[in-house]
């Protein structure tokens, strides 16, 4: 196994899927309710909009390709840990999915030692 600081963004995807499958179908439930409320609610959150270094309009189409991912593949994603690391994580959608698995980790799952994964492979 390669050291933490050499694996790439879909390796720690693909890791944390391996190490705790029964979280990721709630993830991908909840990464999927961000993406809906996100277009839902566009013109309040662009309102809001403080981040300075991704622009809303990019943010916005973030969501709307990993809400496209995820009606097509969630079903596969949530059995597949390659599926899961490789659509969700490897291109331009993964600033948005890491964003969202960092919050969901700290906010929303119950799951202690999957928090810790979660700081350990993303906030080094």
């Amino acid at each position: 196994m390669k050291a933490l600081e050499l694996l790439t963004n879909t390796e720690k995807a693909r890791l944390l899927h391996n190490l705790f499958p029964a979280e990721i179908p709630i993830f991908l439930a909840h990464l999927n309710e961000v993406c809906i409320a996100f277009q839902e609610h566009k013109e309040e959150y662009s309102k809001l909009w403080d981040n300075g270094f991704i622009p809303f309009g990019y943010w916005l189409s973030l969501s709307e390709e990993t809400a496209e991912l995820l009606k097509r593949l969630q079903f596969s994603m949530t059995k597949n840990s390659k599926v899961f690391s490789d659509q969700l994580f490897y291109t331009y959608t993964s600033i948005l999915v890491n964003d969202r698995i960092i919050k969901y980790a700290d906010r929303i799952s119950k799951n202690e030692k999957f928090k810790t994964a979660v700081d350990l492979l993303y906030r080094v």
